[in-house]
């Protein structure tokens, strides 16, 4: 596949709904979880909402032309972006501010040359996991879920064994039960399993994809500092 082709076509696209819904439902538990710690602390009745979670850390595998990744660092958050494509860093920091500018680290690597990442509050991967070697994806897998705090939420896809480009020898599929199997011990939001025929930005094509937003289990009540 020629990736810079790819991303020249892509250009301008917003960030994917997937990104957006679990920034969405973080912000949804950060007040209810508030709101709780708050009512167990003073025995009080219900407080007005709480602010929205604050940015915090995340990690972009696979970013692209960057529009998830600009997103999130116009949102405040600090970001480690990674993707392979020579020409990645420079279309992820078009555009960027001197202060966004300073909150984002790129990483140019494949995934099977992953380097140590930081502990995170989000790992966004749209469309980026299947492309790595199913040899060395279990390490990948691993290695995402021991970057995740706790209370920190994942999101992105997974190909299924539908899909056009299933059976190559490069590629990591999935089917229903192994994506189960992979979130296992995680909170899931939303696992939509889209299997159509449709196009791409290279012309039509069978998609089998499993949309997934999920989250670690959050810290107990009793850990959490309460804010106020």
């Amino acid at each position: 596949m020629d990736w810079t082709e790819f991303f020249d076509t892509q250009t301008g696209r917003p960030p994917r709904s997937v990104l957006t819904r679990a920034l969405e439902h973080r912000a949804l538990e950060h007040r209810a979880l508030e709101h709780r710690a708050l009512e167990i602390a003073t025995g009080a009745p219900p407080a007005p909402p709480a602010p929205p979670a604050p940015p915090a850390m995340a990690i972009d595998l696979g970013c692209g032309e960057g529009a998830e990744t600009r997103h999130l660092l116009t949102a405040g958050w600090t970001v480690h972006a990674v993707d392979a494509d020579p020409g990645s860093e420079a279309r992820v920091r078009e555009g960027l501010g001197p202060e966004e500018q300073a909150r984002l680290t790129f990483h140019r690597a494949r995934f099977e040359e992953l380097p140590e990442l930081p502990p995170a509050d989000l790992v966004y991967a749209g469309f980026s996991l299947p492309f790595c070697d199913p040899a060395a994806f279990p390490d990948l897998w691993a290695r995402i879920r021991g970057t995740l705090q706790p209370g920190a939420w994942f999101a992105g896809e997974f190909f299924g064994p539908h899909d056009d480009w299933a059976g190559r020898a490069d590629m990591n599929f999935h089917d229903r039960g192994q994506v189960d199997a992979l979130l296992a011990g995680l909170h899931v939001v939303g696992l939509v399993e889209d299997d159509r025929p449709g196009r791409s930005a290279f012309g039509p094509r069978h998609w089998h994809l499993f949309h997934v937003i999920a989250h670690t289990p959050a810290p107990r009540q009793d850990e959490r500092p309460v804010c106020g």
